[in-house]
């Protein structure tokens, strides 16, 4: 499996993860390989393929390939994630004949970044992803069916290429049973309502929209608190500065990064998890969320649908509206009875829906495929 970067943090590094520790698990000889590593799995064994020009934009999407290639030659499959990395799997099946899966995670519109880098970089992910679909891939994999559809309109890939494999969610380790004491204890919430977000602190992750409607909350639940959770990359939110202009620095608690064993507690100890972001290819956060057994409010757009089923497991709402945020966070608040029913379907949808087993099975059938 490759990944030219493997970060905290990052739901892609989690999808990666969870499929390679199940594949050893089922006796299968598994290496993650990566230019840039974070994370270093207990389960996984991982390469590390630093090379001269690694920090280098665009040079190092070309040296990584090359550098790759002799490590590849004793496995059966190349199994790529996002871009550049992919042309790792391109250069191994034109080279070494290996038979090559890439899974699409979805880009970030480049629309909705400011920074001139970052919207550069996806403009290159999105021409560099067309054409190395042509270049040697036998199967892609999606991780919803809003991105099949994204591959089959804007990529033009034949439909039939296409297997969508829903992400899956640790359903032992983001279970009702887990207590959220210690968070609340932490940031002196007491008994309070509380409303969480967890993400990066980017624009296109719409946690900006979240504070705007503080303000309308209050109004109807005075005693409620905010925790915003995450850390803050490539483009910046003043977000300290939204929330002293509204005058609800006292609602508010920020958090920072928060440490991956901590976060099925901040789960826990929330009422409401609120995910306002604009784009989302899958959604791995309202679904361990809904694992929890806490409904979940966010905007009705890409993949989150399929994630969050309105009306049943949370509320969506027109995306970029935040008084219709507002009034869908303060009627869970309101109403307890409506909170535990969600929440309770939400647990139930995931159990049903998504499992990593599922997944790894589902994997292991389209590798066999491949292989044939």
């Amino acid at each position: 499996m490759v990944r030219s970067s493997f970060h905290k943090g990052s739901g892609q590094a989690v999808h990666i993860t969870e499929i390679a520790k199940r594949l050893v698990r089922l006796r299968h000889h598994v290496i993650i390989i990566s230019r840039e590593i974070e994370l270093k799995p207990k389960e996984v064994s991982i390469g590390d393929f630093n090379f001269v020009g690694d920090r280098v934009p665009f040079l190092r999407n070309f040296v990584f390939p090359f550098r790759s290639i002799s490590f590849l030659r004793d496995f059966d499959i190349v199994h790529t994630h996002y871009h550049p990395c992919v042309f790792v799997g391109n250069l191994a099946n034109k080279v070494l004949g290996k038979p090559h899966v890439f899974t699409y995670h979805g880009f970030a519109p480049v629309r909705m970044w400011r920074d001139p880098k970052q919207r550069l970089k996806m403009i290159d992910h999105r021409i560099g992803t067309f054409f190395a679909l042509r270049l040697g891939v036998g199967r892609v994999v999606a991780v919803s069916h809003y991105l099949k559809n994204e591959l089959t309109k804007n990529y033009k890939i034949d439909e039939s290429l296409v297997e969508v494999i829903y992400n899956g969610i640790d359903v032992e380790r983001f279970n009702p049973n887990v207590r959220g004491n210690e968070i609340r204890q932490r940031y002196g919430l007491e008994d309070k309502p509380v409303v969480l977000y967890l993400g990066r602190l980017v624009p296109y992750k719409g946690v900006q929209f979240l504070i705007r409607a503080v303000p309308l909350i209050l109004r109807e639940v005075p005693n409620a608190k905010f925790l915003i959770a995450g850390s803050m990359r490539y483009d910046m939110l003043n977000l300290h500065g939204i929330t002293k202009s509204l005058g609800i620095e006292g609602s508010v608690i920020f958090t920072g990064f928060v440490p991956s064993g901590l976060v099925p507690k901040l789960y826990a100890c929330c009422d409401v998890f609120c995910y306002p972001s604009l784009w989302e290819g899958f959604g791995l956060t309202p679904g361990e969320a809904e694992a929890s057994g806490k409904p979940v409010v966010a905007f009705d757009t890409c993949a989150i649908p399929e994630v969050v089923e309105n009306g049943c497991t949370g509320i969506l709402v027109e995306p970029r509206n935040c008084v219709q945020l507002a009034s869908a966070i303060v009627s869970l608040l309101k109403d307890v009875d409506l909170r535990n029913k969600m929440g309770l379907e939400a647990r139930r949808r995931v159990l049903r829906l998504f499992s990593w087993d599922n997944a790894v099975n589902r994997t292991l059938k389209l590798y066999k495929e491949v292989l044939s």
